[in-house]
């Protein structure tokens, strides 16, 4: 007797028997593929959901080495009220958890190195922050762009002192993609004594210097330090990132 036979024989039996008999004798039979296919039907719904839920990017920030683990929501939550950003409908990513140091590059450091340069070749990230020393570096690699692209010049002369330059005969541009990502992790290419100078007209306004900010101060994420911030080259969202750093001038 073969299995249709038997299934058939059985079937004849349970007739007159019920509801639960016939329950019982499918889940005996066929529990793996409702359990197989319940499970799969979850995937596929999880699946749609996290596609049609997933909300455009208004802003994407990378702040590196921050002295503090706190996470940015207030700041978050200040920037899109200046900017009447409705963060139902976008979001406001600031990633503070980047570590880079160029003296003993770990493994770490590595990876945060690559995932920047890759998120800057996607057009996914529109700012960068960072401590003078991982700046400088990145600025010479052509990491930021011209802020008088973005801010006014009255903009950048009110603030003084607090614009950091860089000098494009610095600039590492006639190197292949792969070695500019090893630059910035080389201290050693940052050395000015070893570069040509420019004519001082000719220096580029990539960065504002974040002395004392009061909101950075309230998150506690560069206690005793005066951080960069740059926009990121390849964004798309300039206009917005550059809103971002009016608001922490406030």
């Amino acid at each position: 007797m073969n299995i249709n036979e038997e299934k058939r024989n059985q079937w004849q039996a349970l007739k007159g028997m019920g509801f639960k008999a016939h329950w019982d004798y499918f889940w005996d039979y066929y529990k793996i593929h409702v359990i197989v296919g319940v499970i799969a039907l979850a995937t596929i719904i999880s699946l749609v959901h996290d596609i049609t839920s997933q909300k455009p990017y208004a802003l994407s920030a990378t702040f590196v080495n921050t002295a503090s683990m706190e996470e940015p929501d207030t700041l978050i939550a200040g920037f899109a009220e200046y900017e009447g950003i409705d963060t139902t409908k976008f979001n406001i990513s600031i990633d503070a958890s980047s570590t880079i140091d160029m003296q003993n590059p770990d493994q770490y450091t590595i990876a945060n190195s690559e995932r920047i340069y890759a998120m800057i070749a996607a057009k996914d990230l529109d700012l960068i922050m960072a401590d003078e020393t991982i700046f400088d570096n990145y600025s010479k690699n052509e990491m930021f762009v011209d802020l008088r692209e973005y801010f006014t010049e009255s903009e950048l002369n009110a603030l003084g002192d607090l614009v950091f330059y860089v000098d494009p005969a610095q600039y590492h541009s006639n190197q292949p993609y792969s070695e500019l990502e090893n630059d910035a992790l080389n201290p050693e290419s940052s050395k000015k004594e070893d570069l040509p100078v420019s004519d001082p007209s000719e220096l580029i306004p990539v960065g504002i210097i974040l002395k004392d900010n009061p909101h950075l101060t309230a998150i506690s994420y560069y206690p005793g330090q005066a951080p960069i911030i740059g926009l990121a080259t390849a964004s798309e969202r300039s206009e917005t990132a550059a809103d971002f750093i009016r608001y922490l001038l406030k």
